[in-house]
């Protein structure tokens, strides 16, 4: 036997395993089945506030209309600060996930909470509006569809706009400095959206 076919009997022999190995890994693995939809998304689905003390039968409606959409929509990947073990539940769509884009500049998610100094609670009602409308935040700036997909809320009719507003109105307000956006960042490693999605870069009252 030439050496040449020894090697190529070798890799073969390999691959072999390698593909066997596999199939073997994913068979015994446990199917996600195993473990019930409840207990995934329970800590989601705990962390919102009660609604239950909003006196008005007609705006808590609007703020459970607001909350299922803001659930449904998938805010709190980007609006909840992410901590070693996961997301920050106890400083729910407080925001501070960075998102970069290579010679785009980056972004970093709003604090949605109604703080008054770092939060919703220092904009009026049409400025929270225009931006789920279209996109342009206060101070004129237009954030790219990329990080926050404003075209799919500017589908939603008025009336959910106005229920998701409502909704937010009724968090409970968390101290969370923001970063003001800059236009002129850019960043020249196309993977470094992979290293700093999700991170906590606001600056907490409790870091203060």
């Amino acid at each position: 036997m030439t050496i040449r076919r020894f090697l190529k009997r070798t890799a073969l022999t390999i691959v072999i395993l390698a593909v066997v190995g596999f199939i073997a890994f994913l068979y015994f693995i446990p199917p996600l089945t195993m473990v019930s939809v409840e207990s995934l998304v329970k800590p989601e689905a705990a962390a919102p506030p009660s609604l239950d003390d909003i006196k008005d039968p007609a705006e808590r409606a609007l703020a459970e209309r607001g909350r299922y959409l803001v659930t449904v929509t998938g805010c709190t990947g980007c609006h909840t600060p992410q901590g070693s073990a996961g997301p920050d539940w106890d400083d729910y769509l407080a925001g501070g996930g960075k998102f970069i884009e290579d010679g785009s500049g980056s972004a970093i998610s709003a604090n949605l909470t109604p703080d008054p100094e770092t939060g919703l609670g220092r904009l009026h009602d049409d400025e929270v509006l225009r931006v789920l409308r279209s996109g342009v935040f206060p101070d004129g700036h237009q954030a790219g569809a990329r990080q926050m997909p404003w075209p799919a809320f500017s589908k939603w009719t008025p009336e959910d706009r106005h229920a998701v507003l409502v909704y937010l109105r009724h968090l409970r307000p968390v101290w969370h400095r923001i970063p003001n956006p800059d236009p002129h960042a850019t960043v020249g490693d196309p993977q470094a959206i992979d290293a700093d999605y999700g991170a906590d870069y606001g600056v907490k009252k409790r870091d203060r």
